[in-house]
């Protein structure tokens, strides 16, 4: 690795800022990002870097932010953040329109939901061009920087024209869609986004699939490109493309779920329900979770079972998220109409079915929930990996618990031993649920051990390294392919 520093690009930064009495407040940023980087640097980085910086959107203005810090960089836990600030205009055209209008719906496989307007891909390129000033400020000679997601995708070409030598990596952290869903993309914009994840030297991807859509629409938008199997080579330079899974820390959430405070807060949780049974879903409130479809596959598992009334609970923690696009407030509603309707229907004045919970929490409540569940329903119709489910099973301290995954989860891939779904069958959630809160203790123990086993071997430090050893071994792996 290098030397240097290593400057983490992403759209936030790794904790979040606020003002409370005209003093600045920091807190950890939720999301598989953020809390995979923060473990990284946690375990290891330090090591191998002069020092750590992160660049990243700030939550508060310019205005507030200079009266309350001056113009000085935040640091916090041997990171150095950069703040960047975007104007009103920026965050409704480049975050909401391009970024969360446009991509999000699209690279998820929601192409009806996507909004094509000229000016959100003209504040998409002005936003990567301000990024790009922000790290001209930092980058030195033997820096290496890593690029995070899809709201930079032009930035390592424009970092190549001012840096020809630097050390460059991208990692997406959702799905790259299939070339059929890509080139809904104008001609323009989706040539300018291959060019611009082109400037890298290495691109990263969850899984094979998504490599094998990307290299399909390089293919498909540019002229012909040299490849020799995992690297392309375009104007003289070699950019390897590959899947590095992402990962969590297993043994900061195994070694939690063990201490005396989250054993009794996880039995506080039982007792308060007073089920037999409880089920646990944890997700962001995104239409591309499929919540609805799960909430009524579970209405049918109430509807065909009756004997699991007042016996079962179903936790459904929703983490709020981009609430100002109308997609989210739609989905918000009416998803939370059906909840209403379901506990209507089948609850009873000390039961209702569905425990609803529409916030953050923290780390130790979150890991009583995962160490409280019997079964965790984890069935998106479309994740980039889908860290949750790696940590409900990092949590089953006594090897007991059952997984429910959907398959288009990148983490099926890499899950073997969960029970399997499509998230579109409720008909399947239904009867999985059945099978799961059935499954004996001698098969809870061995598909559990063997998924710890393999988080365990490949956890976020193993994902990190992979990814910055792989800048060394370009070269290598170039020559041997020619």
């Amino acid at each position: 690795m290098s030397a240097g520093k290593l400057i983490t690009v992403s759209f936030r930064l790794p904790f979040r800022f606020s003002v409370v009495r005209s003093r600045l407040v920091t807190s950890p940023s939720v999301g598989g990002l953020a809390t995979a980087l923060r473990s990284y640097f946690d375990n290891g980085a330090k090591n191998e870097f002069s020092s750590i910086h992160w660049i990243g959107v700030c939550d508060l203005s310019r205005k507030v932010f200079e009266k309350i810090c001056g113009d000085e960089n935040i640091k916090k836990d041997g990171i150095t953040m950069h703040p960047v600030f975007q104007s009103r205009q920026m965050k409704e055209k480049f975050y909401d329109g391009f970024c969360n209008s446009v991509l999000w719906p699209l690279f998820l496989y929601f192409p009806s939901f996507a909004v094509y307007k000229k000016e959100f891909f003209e504040e998409y390129v002005t936003a990567n061009k301000l990024m790009l000033e922000k790290i001209l400020e930092v980058y030195e000679p033997g820096d290496t920087v890593w690029v995070h997601d899809y709201h930079w995708m032009l930035l390592p070409s424009l970092l190549r024209e001012k840096f020809p030598d630097a050390r460059i990596g991208f990692f997406l952290h959702i799905p790259f869609p299939s070339f059929e869903l890509y080139r809904f993309l104008p001609k323009s914009w989706r040539t300018q986004i291959i060019l611009g994840l082109m400037g890298a030297d290495v691109i990263g991807f969850q899984t094979d699939e998504f490599v094998r859509h990307f290299v399909e629409s390089v293919h498909r938008t540019l002229p012909p490109v040299v490849q020799n199997k995992s690297a392309f080579k375009i104007n003289d330079r070699s950019t390897l493309v590959q899947s590095f899974s992402i990962s969590i820390d297993y043994e900061k959430f195994n070694r939690a779920c063990k201490s005396s405070e989250i054993k009794k807060n996880a039995k506080r949780i039982r007792e308060k329900l007073k089920a037999t049974k409880l089920i646990l879903s944890v997700d962001r409130l995104d239409y591309t979770k499929a919540i609805y479809n799960r909430l009524e596959g579970f209405e049918m598992f109430l509807a065909q079972n009756p004997q699991y009334k007042e016996k079962v609970s179903y936790i459904l923690l929703l983490v709020p998220t981009r609430e100002s696009i109308l997609k989210y407030k739609e989905n918000k509603a009416n998803v939370e109409s059906l909840i209403s309707r379901i506990n209507g229907t089948y609850g009873t004045l000390g039961w209702a079915p569905i425990v609803y919970q529409h916030q953050s929490v923290d780390f130790k409540k979150l890991v009583a929930l995962y160490s409280s569940a019997d079964v965790a329903l984890i069935v998106p119709s479309r994740d980039g990996m889908n860290l949750v489910a790696k940590e409900y099973i990092s949590c089953r301290s006594n090897s007991d618990g059952v997984l429910i995954l959907s398959e288009t989860a990148g983490a099926a891939s890499e899950l073997l031993d969960a029970i399997i779904v499509n998230s579109n069958d409720r008909q399947e959630i239904a009867d999985t649920l059945v099978k799961a809160l059935n499954m004996s203790r001698e098969d809870q123990k061995r598909r559990i051990e063997k998924m710890q086993e393999h988080i365990r071997q490949n956890d976020v430090l193993g994902w990190a390294n992979d990814f910055l050893n792989s800048f060394d071994k370009i070269i290598e792996q170039v020559e041997t392919e020619a």
